[in-house]
């Protein structure tokens, strides 16, 4: 795990708010998206779940991502191995953004109880993977 130097750091949010449509200091499902390549699971479902992680993991493996970038809710964005990733609340209970370089995906882990992945490929595969994928959407109230 390597925190990246502030001028890296700050172009990395600048191009992740813009590609991704974060407008707020949090982002979908708490706030509206313009992107239709986002869903919003009930954390549960992805966090009592040891092997749901593991999809993950191996979902961005096998499209070549050996590393991402985590971002917290202090906006620090660290370079981490993504088979450490794990897309769950910190102790904090802080937001948590990871991402690729090349921002083809997204994984946002909310306070309200909700994961949003986001991306075509990224979704296509976890919807091929879990097939009770659509019982465990967080439902929102602008949905």
């Amino acid at each position: 795990m390597k925190q990246l130097e502030s001028t890296k750091a700050d172009s990395l949010k600048k191009h992740i708010e813009f590609i991704w449509d974060i407008t707020q200091h949090y982002w979908y499902p708490l706030y509206k998206c313009k992107r239709n390549d986002v869903l919003a699971f009930n954390d549960d479902y992805i966090n009592k779940n040891e092997e749901k992680i593991t999809d993950v993991r191996d979902i961005l493996l096998k499209l070549n991502y050996n590393s991402v970038y985590e971002m917290n809710e202090d906006r620090l964005i660290w370079l981490i191995d993504t088979n450490s990733l794990v897309p769950t609340m910190s102790k904090y209970n802080d937001e948590r953004f990871w991402f690729s370089e090349d921002m083809s995906w997204i994984i946002y882990v909310s306070h309200e109880g909700s994961i949003t992945l986001g991306g075509e490929e990224l979704l296509n595969q976890v919807k091929a993977k879990w097939d009770d994928w659509q019982s465990n959407i967080f439902v929102t109230e602008y949905e």
